[in-house]
């Protein structure tokens, strides 16, 4: 009788540790505690609303049921708040960050104001969204049927093209040299915040305008007025970039530069245009906890966040924010990151020359 019970104790004993190891969600007890959601931006914007929706379910689903409390804290287009999360955040799972393009920008190009390594923390999940070259139809002539790519470069060249944006070391940075390599030429106007940029276009003081998919879908997508000219499309597993899933009749970059030059985008300036495109588009928004979270509260965080992501009104208002491109996780994201936030020293090099000769700035 002895030993049988002491078997079986020591059966359940052993089955009872394997599920704890197979449940990480125990290691942490957010019980009573408020876990502060930091978004690096003013309240409104497309990382605030995003993060809002996200917000309520995983207190849901973090264990304890914490308050998760969304803090503003906008400045220096997310790098001040990025200073401070690196060097003040709390890793004990009870402080994180919706971290942007934004945020990442700064440290792809070398940026003395970035005082973070964003490798240094740790990935929970990304989010990748679709970005979009669009215009004033009978402004650039570009056809709306989109069949004769030709033609339409034709028209861009011969159109007087107007384009907004704050600084030429931005997001839209990716516009400005895109339009650089197809020898496209624009009338700059610095100084517009994205916002005023779409304001300007709306009234048709810009012709061009560029924004992420799902905005330009809901704003122009049964217009005929106004014509997509290039989505900067999707990275797929291979590294090849294909067409925007949400606008897929709308030529790629790299698709519509071989149409009409005649041979595939190469060289310095397209890896520079590569890494921006990786940072604005597949690292969109990403949710990271702070450096020297340790592997069981990351992993809580991200047991949490695939069950936030499955909740049916997640999944109902995900397409509004960031369209239908494929969700990351854990290692997938660290590497996504770790991508988007190298740059050759000699494509730093063609940056700067690039910034110089243009626009009379610089990265350093």
């Amino acid at each position: 009788m002895f030993n049988w019970k002491g078997k079986t104790l020591l059966g359940v004993a052993a089955l009872a540790c394997a599920y704890s190891a197979a449940m990480p969600a125990m290691a942490l007890d957010l019980s009573g505690k408020t876990v502060t959601w930091i978004v690096p931006f003013r309240e409104g914007g497309g990382t605030d609303r995003l993060t809002r929706i996200l917000a309520p379910k995983l207190a849901e689903n973090l264990p304890g049921n914490p308050t998760v409390l969304v803090l503003n804290q906008p400045g220096g287009g997310s790098v001040t708040s990025a200073n401070a999360f690196h060097t003040e955040a709390a890793n004990d799972g009870t402080t994180l960050i919706m971290a942007s393009t934004s945020t990442l920008l700064p440290v792809l190009l070398g940026s003395s104001i970035a005082k973070y390594d964003p490798n240094e923390w740790v990935a929970i999940m990304g989010f990748a969204r679709g970005a979009t070259m669009y215009g004033i139809a009978d402004q650039i002539g570009v056809s709306i049927a989109r069949t004769d790519l030709t033609s339409d470069y034709q028209a861009l060249n011969d159109a007087s093209l107007r384009f907004g944006t704050e600084t030429p070391i931005a997001a839209e940075m990716l516009d400005l040299v895109s339009m650089h390599l197809l020898d496209i030429d624009a009338r700059v106007v610095f100084g517009l915040s994205s916002k005023d940029a779409e304001a300007a276009f709306l009234r048709g003081e810009m012709n061009l305008n560029s924004d992420n998919t799902g905005s330009y879908i809901k704003d122009w997508g049964d217009d005929p007025s106004v014509v997509p000219v290039w989505s900067y499309g999707v990275v797929s597993q291979d590294g090849s970039v294909l067409r925007d899933p949400d606008l897929p009749n709308v030529p790629s970059y790299p698709e519509f530069y071989e149409a009409v030059k005649g041979e595939a985008p190469d060289g310095l300036g397209y890896q520079l245009q590569r890494a921006i495109m990786n940072t604005k588009v597949m690292l969109s928004k990403s949710i990271m906890l702070p450096s020297g979270t340790s592997d069981e509260i990351r992993d809580v965080y991200l047991d949490a966040m695939r069950k936030v992501v499955e909740d049916p009104e997640v999944v109902a208002a995900l397409p509004r924010e960031v369209g239908s491109m494929p969700l990351n996780f854990g290692d997938e994201t660290q590497r996504a990151i770790a991508a988007g936030t190298e740059m050759d020293p000699a494509v730093r090099d063609w940056a700067n020359q690039f910034l110089q000769e243009n626009y009379d700035a610089s990265l350093d």
